[in-house]
């Protein structure tokens, strides 16, 4: 008998607690991938709860914390990102009895969802807004996996939120801008629950890097570095052989056919390679990219580290409107614009930068590691099945093309520069051509210099810089002809 009331004690606390969890609308451990609704650019965003913590009856879960644009005046004029304890919703999530569900930002305000409440019956959700069910109905969304209870909320300024009992927030806004109002208002929809392999993913190297046997893709890298006679340009051409999935779908793995072709200072022919057979294997750490979106990872300790940022993805023209991902570094800055954030700087804005920005299922589209020396790699092209974007030439038509390409060799010195910086530059038919000096911060500050004409040959130009302070500066050329400019990195001590 005593065990039989134990028994029933526990399915009554199991019952108790499956009703708790009624239309809660974010569970822990899961990754909601939303999209925002009447965007030009269809900006798809993530986050995630992290484990749970006891307070008195409650369960308190906080959300991912994650960025947004702001400004600092500083030491560095921090802040063009500043990381902040709120996401789209708040900081947090409170689970507490009878389903009721509090989000709190981190000024403290909080707003309440009471999702089984009797229909039409309002309470005061946050200071000045009440909300009401609405609607309870049984049924499906395209990206549910089965039929579910669905309940609908309206609030008092007319907007509304679609719940799934075992799902969560199926569409609706971003709740946290009733709470903070420096954070934007947006109509969410909710596209991916990767996790349940529902919905589909946008994000992520498993999306990004979703490639199928025949898919052919073209890149361009640009190589150069201080010092360096000239620029090194190398075509890749990547053709997908085989694909092979594991069991779980947690790892993608690729044998690749490759070949380059290499060519220095704009001259000759270039040397082509054999092809080759690579293997690449994804997995959804791969990169970093398993990241949530607006989330900056530090990876030094200490206040001062740098970071990929991670920011949400969005459409335009190029690539078929595909959605592009940018994955940039950031570092800390020296001061915060208050007390419960982190300013950010992109570190590209002073001595070294590097990004790289993915598309679902092509990869890297763009990547840029830049400094004394650099590379910037662009995705000229590709073939998935019947689509199509960009150019797909063949070796045979890049030789000669490159063989005519119109080169300028360039150097500057000395470097570091004192009162005068000297530039040599090497043109291979005459043309226009111009300099300017821009600051760490990209502020024009020398130039530019007329567009005056030379003939082709040797020619040296000479920028007096006395008036500069000490720092790092970029050396802007503009080669009229050829319609393209030349960056290098210069220092003044």
């Amino acid at each position: 008998m005593r065990h039989f009331y134990l028994c029933a004690l526990l399915l009554l606390a199991l019952a108790i607690r499956s009703q708790a969890q009624d239309f809660r609308p974010f569970r822990p451990g899961l990754t909601y991938q939303y999209s925002e609704a009447g965007t030009p650019g269809d900006t798809t965003h993530t986050l995630r709860l992290g484990p749970g913590t006891r307070v008195g009856a409650d369960s308190v879960f906080r959300f991912n914390a994650r960025t947004s644009r702001s400004y600092q005046a500083g030491p560095v004029n921090c802040g063009r990102q500043v990381a902040r304890p709120d996401n789209l919703f708040g900081a947090s999530l409170t689970v507490l009895a009878n389903a009721v569900y509090t989000l709190t930002a981190a000024n403290g305000r909080a707003l309440t969802l009471r999702p089984r409440s009797p229909l039409g019956q309002p309470w005061a959700a946050a200071p000045g807004l009440t909300a009401q069910v609405t609607a309870r109905t049984q049924g499906s969304a395209a990206l549910l996996p089965r039929a579910d209870s669905l309940v609908t909320i309206t609030l008092s300024d007319g907007a509304s939120l679609l719940l799934s009992k075992s799902f969560g927030l199926l569409q609706g806004p971003a709740l946290g801008a009733y709470l903070n109002p420096r954070l934007p208002r947006k109509s969410l929809q909710l596209t991916a629950l990767p996790e349940l392999q529902a919905g589909v993913s946008r994000l992520g190297a498993l999306a990004a890097y979703d490639f199928q046997p025949g898919d052919v893709f073209l890149r361009r890298t640009y190589s150069y570095g201080i010092g360096a006679p000239c620029t090194q340009y190398t075509w890749t051409r990547d053709s997908i052989l085989t694909r092979t999935a594991s069991r779980r779908g947690d790892t993608l793995s690729y044998r690749i056919w490759r070949r380059t072709l290499t060519q220095v200072c704009g001259n000759g022919p270039g040397t082509l390679s054999s092809p080759t057979t690579v293997t690449l294997v994804v997995t959804a750490a791969y990169r970093n990219m398993g990241t949530l979106t607006g989330y900056w990872e530090e990876r030094t300790a200490g206040g001062s580290g740098v970071g990929l940022l991670h920011s949400a993805s969005y459409r335009n023209s190029r690539f078929n409107r595909r959605p592009v991902q940018e994955h940039a570094q950031h570092a800390a800055c020296m001061s915060s614009p208050a007390a419960d954030t982190t300013g950010l700087f992109n570190t590209g804005s002073l001595d070294f930068g590097y990004e790289f920005h993915t598309a679902p299922g092509l990869g890297e589209v763009y990547e840029a590691s830049l400094s004394f020396s650099g590379d910037l790699t662009i995705l000229l092209g590709y073939r998935k099945g019947a689509e199509s974007w960009g150019q797909l030439p063949g070796f045979a038509q890049l030789m000669p093309a490159a063989t005519r390409r119109a080169a300028a060799t360039t150097l500057a010195w000395p470097n570091p520069f004192g009162p005068e910086l000297r530039v040599a530059v090497e043109l291979t038919r005459p043309q226009a051509l111009s300099a300017e000096l821009r600051n760490a911060l990209g502020q024009l500050v020398l130039g530019p210099t007329s567009s005056a004409t030379y003939p082709a040959g040797s020619h040296t130009l000479a920028l007096n810089t006395t008036a500069l302070p000490a720092g790092l500066y970029t050396l802007h050329l503009r080669f009229e002809a050829e319609g393209r400019s030349e960056v290098l990195k210069v220092l003044k001590q």
